[in-house]
């Protein structure tokens, strides 16, 4: 078997892994009025996509479904919201602000206060 046919058959392999995990998979010309796109995964109204670039070689299509599924398995599901509210970092600066309210320290000037939940 050539190492052409093998490689076309590894990237039909990780397709169907791919869109066996629901992520939506599309072909498409990322390069086009002087933009040249990243091929990769996204989050976008509830669900993940993987945008890979059609003019790429077999064997980079391949290295970037590859990558796509090692980051899969550390993304949230994505039947659990949002994988940002699951990133580090992301809701810092909000908690960060609720902590404060609750340590009784003095909310920033023009800041409304923090409402409390009735326990």
């Amino acid at each position: 078997m050539s190492a052409a046919r093998r490689g076309k058959e590894r990237l039909a392999e990780l397709e169907r892994e791919v869109r066996g995990k629901g992520v939506q998979l599309a072909y498409e010309k990322l390069q086009f009025a002087g933009l040249h796109l990243k091929s990769g995964l996204c989050w976008f109204k509830g669900r993940y996509y993987l945008f890979v670039d059609r003019l790429k070689p077999v064997g980079d299509r391949v290295d970037l479904l590859e990558q796509a599924l090692e980051d899969l398995a550390i993304l949230p599901d994505p039947s659990l919201g949002p994988p940002d509210a699951f990133q580090p970092g992301v809701n810092d600066a909000a908690q960060t602000e609720d902590e404060q309210d609750e340590s009784g320290e003095q909310a920033p000037q023009g800041a409304a206060p923090a409402e409390k939940a009735d326990a």
